[in-house]
C-alpha cells in the first residue's frame, strides 16, 4: 500500500513488531570504500542478488549507483525484470543461465545474459533474432569453481563457434568466480588459467571489452584480480569476508523486534515445544513476536565436511553449553537487549521466542536487536531505510511501498 504515514499511527500498524533496519548511509560509504581501493581504470559491479542479501534490492541499487557503482549484478532474470519495472536503468548483469521462456523478456529489457555453453549461445542469438536487437552477454569460464562455465580449456575452442554468432551476440564480458577467494595462491592460479583462456580466445579472434574475477574477498587478498571490473557484494553491505583484513567498513542492516510481554514464571516452568527447558527459581522472562521463520536460530543445512570447520562449531557449542557462550561469539541468532545479550528459554518457535530477562529491567513495547544473517529475514518482514539515521521509506512485509515516510525513527531503536 503507497502513501505518506502518519508518525504516530499508521507506521507502527504497517511496520509490525519485528523489522529490519537497512542503514542506506552505510550502504553509500561501503561503495565509497570499495571504490578507493580498485586499482585505475577497474570499475564496480555491485551484486544485489537475492534481494540484495536481504537488504532490498530496489533501494540499495539506487544507493549503491548514486554513490559510485557502475553497473549491478543479480541472479536470476526475474531479479533483474523487478530492477527494470522500476526504473532502474544502469547495467545489470544476470549472473546465472537463463532460461529459454526467460530470454525474450530478458533482452526486451536490455539485460545482459551470462552464457556458459554453446547451446546456450546459439539460444540466445535465436531470441535476438526474434527480438530484432542484439542480445548483450558476459561468457562465464569455470576455472576452478565446479559450477556454471566453460572449461578453462574449453573456452579457446569454443571461440570460432560464438564468433558466427557475433551478428546476433554482442560479446562484452567474460568473468570467473574464485572458490577461495581469501586464498591468494588458489585464486591466483584460477586468474591464471582465466587468463590464458582468454589469450586463446583472442588469438581466435574473439575479445571481451569487459572481465571481471575478484569478488569481495579477492579485491582485498589479490589486487591483480581486479582486471577492469570486480563484482562486490558482501563488503557493501559491511560483511566482511572470513580470511581477510577490512577496517571502516559499516554493517547497515539491522533486525528488531518490539518485546510483546514481560512476565515471572514460577519455579519448575516449562518454556517451549517439548517442555526442554524448565526454570530452575522464579524466572524473568520478555516474549519476542519473531522466531525461526525470520531467520533466528537457523543452521547451515549442509555437513561440516571439512576438520577446522567441525572443529570450531563443536567448541563453540561446548561453550554454549557450559554457559560461555560470550567465549563462543556470533551465534546464528542472538537477542540484544538494553546493551546486553539476553539467554535464549527453550525451543525457538516459528514467530515467538522466549528470552531470559535476568534483573535488566525491561518492559512491554522495549526494542530487542536481534543478530542474524541477512540472507535469513524473509520478504515478510518489513524493511525500513534510514538515512542520516531517520527513516526516509519503508515496505510492508509483501515489498509494496508504503512511504516515502515522515515519521521519525521507530521508538526504542536501538
Amino acid at each position: 500500500m503507497a502513501g505518506e504515514l502518519d508518525a504516530t499511527a499508521r507506521w507502527p500498524a504497517f511496520v509490525g513488531p519485528t523489522w529490519a533496519e537497512v542503514d542506506l548511509d552505510a550502504i553509500a560509504d561501503n561503495v565509497r570504500w570499495v571504490c578507493a581501493h580498485l586499482q585505475p581504470g577497474c570499475r564496480l559491479m555491485a551484486v544485489v542478488k537475492a534481494d540484495a542479501y536481504g537488504h532490498g534490492a530496489l533501494e540499495v541499487a539506487r544507493a549503491v549507483l548514486a554513490a559510485g557503482a557502475d553497473a549491478l549484478a543479480v541472479s536470476t532474470v526475474a531479479e533483474g525484470l523487478l530492477l527494470r519495472e522500476e526504473g532502474v536503468a544502469a547495467p545489470v548483469l544476470v549472473l546465472t543461465p537463463a532460461r529459454p521462456p526467460e530470454v525474450d523478456a530478458a533482452l526486451g529489457l536490455d539485460l545482459i545474459l551470462t552464457v556458459c555453453d554453446v547451446e546456450g549461445a546459439h539460444e540466445l542469438a535465436r531470441a535476438a533474432s526474434r527480438t530484432g536487437r542484439p542480445a548483450r552477454a558476459h561468457v562465464k569460464c569455470d576455472t576452478g569453481m565446479g559450477r556454471y562455465g566453460f572449461l578453462s580449456d574449453e573456452l579457446p575452442r569454443a571461440a570460432g563457434e560464438l564468433l558466427r554468432l557475433k551478428g546476433a551476440v554482442r560479446w562484452e564480458g567474460a568473468f570467473t568466480h574464485f572458490a577461495r577467494g581469501a586464498d591468494a595462491t588458489a585464486s591466483a592460479a584460477q586468474l591464471r588459467r582465466f587468463q590464458a583462456a582468454l589469450r586463446g580466445c583472442e588469438a581466435a579472434g574473439l575479445t571481451f571489452a569487459v572481465r571481471h574475477a575478484a569478488a569481495s574477498a579477492a579485491l582485498l587478498a589479490l589486487p591483480e584480480a581486479q582486471l577492469d571490473m570486480v563484482r562486490i557484494g558482501n563488503l557493501l553491505y559491511g560483511a566482511v569476508p572470513r580470511g581477510v583484513a577490512a577496517g571502516g567498513l559499516r554493517r547497515a542492516f539491522a533486525l528488531r523486534s518490539r518485546v510483546a510481554q514481560v512476565r515471572t514464571l514460577p519455579r519448575g516452568a516449562h518454556v517451549g515445544y517439548g517442555g526442554e527447558w524448565a526454570a530452575a527459581r522464579p524466572t524473568r522472562v520478555a516474549m519476542l513476536p519473531i522466531g525461526f521463520a525470520d531467520g533466528l536460530g537457523l543452521t547451515p543445512a549442509a555437513p561440516y565436511r571439512r576438520i577446522p570447520v567441525l572443529l570450531r562449531a563443536l567448541a563453540r557449542a561446548l561453550l554454549r553449553a557450559a554457559g560461555l557462550g560470550r567465549l563462543a561469539g556470533a551465534a546464528t541468532g542472538e537477542v540484544w537487549l538494553g546493551g546486553r545479550r539476553l539467554p535464549v528459554r527453550g525451543r525457538i518457535g516459528m514467530q515467538q521466542v522466549t528470552v531470559d530477562c535476568g534483573d535488566l529491567p525491561v518492559a512491554a513495547g522495549d526494542v530487542a536487536t536481534v543478530h542474524v544473517p541477512s540472507t535469513a529475514v524473509g520478504a515478510h518482514v518489513a524493511r525500513v531505510y534510514l538515512r542520516d539515521g531517520v527513516p526516509v521509506v519503508a515496505r510492508a512485509g509483501a515489498g509494496s511501498a508504503i512511504a516515502p515516510a515522515r515519521a521519525g525513527r521507530p521508538s526504542g531503536s536501538t
